[in-house]
């Protein structure tokens, strides 16, 4: 597994990092198996490792702190602020006082006296009070890294404070309307951690196909936030026909292809999946594979 430098953190994360989220950390989601996920990823060189507090319905920190217990201290975990789960549902609240309690409880929930690396989840509105109540955080010495999980209009202004070590943001094959906000970031120094790096496997023909009680959970989640994503995905199809590299491998070669992308953060719940994936790191896509996937980016953007 091979390692980049977080931006001007002074942290080496591995180049794909392990979600810690989604149905990973449901509770439908037998922990054994949660488990033994995390130590294959742990095996594989990852050392990076991203939850939030209302992850998974809010289980899934307890449940990383469980299982990564006396050994965290280690890694680098990341986790987020700004994002709560409440009363069944999701909360945002970029208080001070609520930000400051959120950490707490993440630290507590983890089984850690410190964080490595920590995430606004969303850029705040208005932004001051709140970058100004985390970086009182980090002088007291609770967190290392600071960032920003968020989108374009987020980004662009987040680089402007020069403030945070990582931006993460969502970019793939399918997706790349970030390029231009990671080329401005990796000019500044900035680390970039990638969200759907697989882009949730529009490209693959066998989307639809149900095997497990986790596909449906993901084919559900891509159609309420990916919908318009599906016909674009179709254009990428031929990934799937290459020889010797799986469709998975090319999607994440390629976004690491990207000089200025740090970490491609990766969740799953089967084994094969996870070890397809962590096979990824070093791999150089052919000149022309990735000149087919530029052009079939470019009909996906026109279209």
């Amino acid at each position: 597994m091979k390692q980049r430098a977080l931006g001007k953190s002074g942290l080496s994360v591995s180049e794909i990092s392990f979600g810690a989220g989604g149905y990973w950390g449901m509770k439908a989601f037998d922990e054994r198996q949660a488990a033994r996920l995390v130590e294959q990823a742990l095996d594989g060189g990852v050392n990076l490792f991203d939850t939030g507090p209302n992850y998974s319905r809010g289980n899934a920190e307890e449940r990383l702190g469980r299982i990564l217990k006396g050994r965290a201290q280690d890694l680098v975990i990341s986790t987020k602020v700004g994002s709560l789960w409440s009363d069944g549902r999701n909360v945002k609240d970029f208080s001070p006082q609520s930000m400051e309690r959120s950490l707490q409880e993440s630290l507590r929930r983890l089984q850690l006296d410190h964080l490595p690396l920590l995430h606004f989840h969303g850029y705040p509105n208005p932004a001051d009070p709140a970058v100004e109540a985390v970086l009182k955080l980090k002088d007291k010495g609770m967190v290392g890294a600071l960032g920003v999980s968020t989108g374009l209009g987020g980004a662009k202004r987040a680089l402007k404070l020069g403030i945070f070590d990582c931006l993460m943001v969502e970019y793939n094959l399918v997706d790349r309307s970030l390029a231009p906000v990671i080329e401005a970031a990796g000019a500044a120094g900035t680390g970039i951690m990638v969200k759907s790096p697989l882009a949730q496997t529009l490209y693959s023909r066998d989307i639809f196909k149900i095997t497990a009680p986790s596909d449906v959970w993901y084919l559900l989640r891509a159609l309420k936030n990916h919908r318009h994503k599906f016909i674009q995905g179709r254009k990428f199809r031929f990934i799937n026909d290459v020889e010797g590299l799986k469709a998975s491998e090319i999607a994440l070669a390629y976004v690491l292809n990207n000089p200025n992308v740090t970490s491609a953060v990766v969740g799953t719940v089967r084994p094969e999946h996870l070890q397809t994936n962590l096979g990824a790191s070093g791999i150089e896509l052919p000149a022309g594979l990735l000149q087919r996937i530029e052009l079939a980016g470019a009909g996906a953007k026109a279209a």
